[in-house]
């Protein structure tokens, strides 16, 4: 068999110990795999191990670059004495220069993973075209605080990355998309995170997820658009796309644009803070399991267009409304009714600090038929919870609380009001319970008194138990922790 230039065909003996040097009789090129799965400040050290080592870095299939503030970094920072931090920059950048002009064939590697905290762009400014084979990709330039403009420090993505026809995963973080016209075409990529990037137009972000025919897993967060259009409208087709999640922070000029959207195999879904979202289809999202939305304190949407959305996830098997939501949702109109959930078996509603929104909770449970499991947040609850639960006896008893409904949990219970009544509600209602959780937090003994009346109260199925789960809030003494402050100044 032909063996790789300076490698031994035996294994080596150390005449001292006895011990065996297996890895020198490895060849070059499984030794330089083997420096892959290092970090590359590690793999270029292996240079001083001998001759033979000198070179070996410089053929690995993956560069893995990180610039991290160490907290001791930190601290010398601040001393004023050192200028540590530049210091350390200077190395950073000493490194990739030396990576980036030493290394034997960038267009092979397969792999790069690039991360900078502070404002460093020379990975992009120098020009780094991605190889073909380019198999992952994760990069993320942040910024300190106070350190430039956000679009100062957004770097350039090479043209040929919207072309790289083995690219699996993509995260980018903190980078700007140049000009994205029709020619995106990434075939394999599985895996897309953007984070904080730059785009010009929503257009050009819909263009780039149209050129993920594969994509299974998309993660967009707080993409920026440099010019926005009131008309303008993502349409997407993504026939394999399982699980997608969509965040904003709401720091923009104008509302996010619409989307419409094909995915027949989503099955997890997640928004925060978004204005506008439509879907394709007489059914549709057939496969959907789990819907959590969110959308935010500073809602842009009209409540229609969020009835539109809940209509569009009705086949969720698995439900999270926020607070946000569900305060949103209170402000509908008599005539306007809940979307039919008939998949609906688990569903998590937050109403803490939502004034009004219990009604919305009765209304989700008309719409819920094979409502299996219920769990109620309710936090800081301001204000009437905008029902009269005492008043629901006469009334027509939502479905699921007659065959379907088994477990409730209510957590951050803090008061027993209102509150009390929605339990007694349920509990009453609930024709085949079997566990009620009440989480809850009490001061006095006058909030002891009433929690522990909770379990007594009548159940409309024999086999429900009750369990709480209480924790004694310490109640607020200023004149007392004056005195512990004290004491513990002189203790120390």
């Amino acid at each position: 068999m032909e063996t790789t230039k300076n490698a031994s065909t035996t294994a080596r003996a150390d005449p001292e110990t006895g011990d065996v040097d297996r890895l020198s009789s490895l060849p070059d090129h499984v030794l330089s795999h083997i420096l892959s799965f290092m970090e590359t400040k590690y793999a270029v050290s292996t240079a001083v191990l001998s001759r033979r080592w000198e070179d070996l870095w410089t053929r690995v299939s993956s560069l893995d670059l990180e610039r991290v503030f160490t907290p001791q970094l930190l601290i010398e920072a601040m001393s004023r004495e050192t200028d540590a931090l530049e210091i350390r920059d200077l190395e950073f950048c000493r490194l990739v220069n030396k990576v980036m002009g030493q290394h034997k064939d960038l267009n092979s590697v397969r792999r790069l993973r690039f991360r900078f905290t502070d404002d460093h762009g020379e990975l992009f400014d120098k020009g780094l075209v991605f190889g073909p084979p380019m198999e992952e990709i994760d990069v993320k330039i942040h910024g300190c605080p106070g350190n430039g403009s956000r679009q100062q420090r957004w770097r350039c993505v090479p043209e040929n990355f919207y072309t790289l026809k083995n690219l699996k995963v993509a995260k980018l973080s903190g980078v700007i998309l140049g000009a994205i016209n029709e020619s995106v075409f990434l075939p394999s990529l599985k895996i897309l995170q953007l984070c904080e990037v730059g785009i010009e137009d929503f257009e050009s972000l819909g263009r780039f997820i149209s050129g993920c025919p594969a994509l299974e897993n998309a993660h967009l967060e707080s993409c920026k658009p440099s010019n926005q259009s009131e008309k303008a409208m993502i349409e997407v087709s993504l026939p394999c796309l399982k699980s997608l999640v969509i965040k904003d922070d709401g720091n923009r000029d104008g509302p996010m644009c619409p989307i419409v959207m094909e995915a027949p195999k989503l099955e997890d879904l997640h928004l925060r803070e978004f204005a506008d979202l439509h879907f394709k289809g007489i059914t549709p999202l057939p496969c959907l399991h789990t819907a959590d939305v969110d959308v935010g304190k500073e809602c842009r949407t009209s409540v229609h267009d969020l009835i539109r959305l809940l209509a569009g996830i009705s086949n969720a098997k698995t439900m999270v409304l926020s607070r946000h939501t569900l305060s949103h949702l209170s402000a509908v109109d008599d005539d306007v009714q809940l979307p039919v959930f008939p998949n609906l078996a688990h569903l998590t509603i937050q109403i803490g600090g939502c004034s009004g929104s219990s009604w919305v909770l009765h209304a989700l449970l008309n719409s819920a038929s094979k409502l299996q499991s219920l769990v109620i947040v309710l936090g800081d609850t301001i204000g009437p919870m905008g029902m009269r639960w005492e008043n629901l006896e006469t009334a027509r008893t939502p479905e699921c609380l007659l065959s379907s409904l088994e477990e409730i949990e209510i957590q951050e219970l803090q008061v027993c009001g209102e509150e009390k009544k929605m339990i007694a509600y349920l509990l009453k209602a609930g024709a085949v319970l079997k566990k009620v959780n009440i989480q809850g937090s009490y001061s006095d003994l006058a909030d002891d008194i009433d929690f522990m009346s909770l379990p007594k109260l009548p159940r409309g199925s024999s086999a429900c138990t009750i369990e709480l789960d209480l924790i004694q809030r310490r109640r607020l003494d200023p004149v007392a922790d004056l005195r512990h402050s004290w004491d513990y100044f002189f203790e120390i």
